[in-house]
């Protein structure tokens, strides 16, 4: 298969067939997770949902289940725990063949380095870092085994440059951007396609609409909705694209990120994310 027929070929309209293709999707109880799954379910896709216990993520599934006519099955994890990527993937894998990964769950958040709780690092590294890494690598021969295969993986603006009261966050994101574009080269002439996903800021929970608003204006004219931002996400995951940015508020927040010194940059978001840490 040719670049250009990978391209065309549209994974996540293919459900024909007695082994229905799935896509695996992390963090799918809330926010862009969520949105991600009810807009592969709509495309006819079945779907592996994963998140932590105790976030309704059986509702979620029943919902999709009978409004899509999909098959939804879910596992509640903690993706920083030890060994958890490989029991993800083992699980995954025993239930249906995964042509489709969207690496979404992540854990941000605002806090100067000094008033961090050291607990709270490890998990947003392991969370952010290690486990993508980890489910990615356990699902490629499965997915090299399908006639063209998706991985997306969601970073973040924040990738494009150092933030300050977030620190950890935009470095984890930004090893998420390298590491997608790196793997994609790696992949070429397979049928593996890796995109990654830059949304801006969402209104996706009560923490993250407060974060938002002690930004001022900055963060409510930026902002774009999960479901918009997942319709998106999805066009590209299906088209093959290496970066999907969704939103025009997005596009040009990047390019002003690469445009201006990252002096000045430190000292403006400084001053907004410090308002959002306190």
């Amino acid at each position: 298969m040719t670049d250009s027929d990978a391209e065309r070929y549209s994974p996540l309209a293919e459900i024909g067939g007695t082994h229905r293709m799935a896509t695996l999707i992390t963090g799918a109880s809330m926010g862009l997770g969520k949105a991600m799954a009810w807009e592969c379910a709509r495309r006819g896709r079945d779907l592996l949902l994963a998140s932590l216990p105790g976030e309704d993520l059986a509702e979620t599934a029943r919902e999709i289940e009978a409004a899509c006519g999909v098959r939804v099955q879910i596992h509640e994890i903690d993706l920083t725990a030890d060994g958890a990527p490989a029991l993800l993937a083992a699980w995954a894998l025993e239930n249906k063949p995964v042509d489709a990964l969207i690496n979404n769950a992540g854990l941000g958040g605002s806090r100067a380095i000094g008033d961090a709780d050291t607990g709270y690092l490890e998990r947003m590294i392991r969370l952010n870092v290690l486990a993508v890494s980890l489910l990615t690598q356990a699902l490629l021969p499965e997915l090299k085994t399908h006639p063209a295969a998706r991985v997306l993986n969601v970073a973040s603006l924040a990738a494009c440059g150092p933030l300050p009261f977030k620190t950890v966050y935009p470095a984890s994101k930004a090893f998420v951007l390298h590491w997608s574009r790196a793997l994609r080269a790696e992949l070429r002439g397979t049928s593996v396609r890796v995109g990654v996903l830059l949304p801006g800021p969402m209104r996706t929970n009560a923490d993250v609409r407060g974060r938002l608003d002690k930004q001022g204006w900055i963060g409510r004219r930026t902002t774009i909705t999960p479901e918009a931002a997942a319709r998106i996400a999805v066009c590209g995951l299906v088209r093959g694209r290496a970066i999907i940015v969704p939103g025009a508020a997005a596009k040009l927040n990047r390019f002003l990120i690469g445009a201006v010194p990252t002096p000045i940059l430190l000292f403006f978001t400084g001053r907004v994310f410090s308002r959002e840490a306190n």
